[in-house]
């Protein structure tokens, strides 16, 4: 059995008339008969039954043309990749992205995606928070959406990875000596961190909440929209700044970072894609989409970073 034969079998059984198909497959009419033939042999059943002129397929026939048209499609699916591989997709990709994600994260998944699909896709990136960007997404100005997640009807969202909850402080900070902090080594402490009507904000909220931090007792400055003027503010200010650990958490001989020790600040923020429901997509775009589905987010480790 050989992928012709499995070719002629599919063909014959669309025509069902061994003149025809053999004109349209450019063998001679014998070859084809003794194709069918072989195959059954092969077999052990009949394929096809003569009525007059024309051929139909048997019992055994239609089985069988099931598992062949799968398989055969299979393959040319597999072609098409290679040759998507071998040749390079093109087009535009409008993709939406938080900051956190768009100095790390999403260059590196551009590059690999690159290395592996050649360079004729065009990326346009589109910046924001969460909500806006969905927004855009909703009005077709994104194909997707890398940000934190949404629950939409016609919107599909799907976790890529979690950034964690840290705190950041002064390497001559009296909390520096420590391997992890714990909530009650922040009482007595300037706390900065993310305020509220922000998207991590209101997530911090929750998790304070769900955590049982001693909130009457921890000094909290709740004003602060991202990494970069926390990280700042820490060396600076000399405070403590509870933060998630991203690449915008500008590296400085200064800070030092150290783990939050409560549970669940290692997947505190979830970073998801989202995408609408039922888009026809162009090629580069939905390879994208896959690619990103089993991309491993680059881990944000540091010199500095205390484990």
């Amino acid at each position: 059995m050989n992928l012709a034969q499995l070719t002629y079998f599919c063909h014959l059984a669309k025509t069902e008339h061994y003149t025809r198909s053999a004109e349209s497959l450019h063998v001679s009419q014998s070859a084809l008969s003794h194709s069918i033939s072989s195959l059954e042999k092969e077999l052990g059943c009949r394929l096809f039954r003569k009525t007059g002129r024309n051929v139909q397929l048997t019992d055994d026939g239609r089985i069988f043309l099931k598992y062949v048209s799968e398989g055969l499609a299979s393959i040319d699916r597999g072609i098409a990749e290679l040759d998507r591989r071998s040749n390079g997709l093109s087009g535009s990709i409008n993709v939406g992205a938080i900051a956190t994600v768009r100095s790390g994260y999403l260059p590196a998944a551009m590059q690999d995606f690159r290395s592996q699909f050649g360079d004729k896709t065009e990326f346009h990136v589109l910046q924001g928070e969460t909500a806006p960007l969905n927004q855009k997404l909703e009005q077709g100005v994104c194909d997707l959406v890398i940000a934190g997640p949404v629950h939409k009807p016609g919107i599909t969202c799907t976790t890529l990875f979690h950034q964690r909850l840290v705190v950041a402080l002064r390497r001559d900070h009296p909390l520096a000596a420590l391997k992890k902090v714990r909530y009650e080594n922040l009482i007595g402490h300037t706390v900065i961190t993310y305020r509220r009507g922000i998207a991590c904000g209101e997530t911090l909220e929750a998790f304070l909440q769900e955590t049982n931090a001693p909130l009457s007792k921890l000094t909290l400055v709740r004003n602060y929209e991202d990494e970069v003027i926390l990280g700042a503010l820490a060396v600076h200010e000399s405070s403590v700044a509870l933060t998630m650990l991203t690449s915008n958490l500008a590296p400085n001989p200064d800070m030092v970072i150290l783990p939050l020790d409560v549970e669940g600040a290692e997947e505190f923020y979830p970073i998801s894609l989202t995408r609408r429901e039922g888009d026809a997509l162009n090629p580069a775009t939905q390879a994208f989409i896959d690619y990103l589905l089993s991309f491993e987010a680059p881990a944000y480790e540091r010199s500095d970073f205390i484990a």
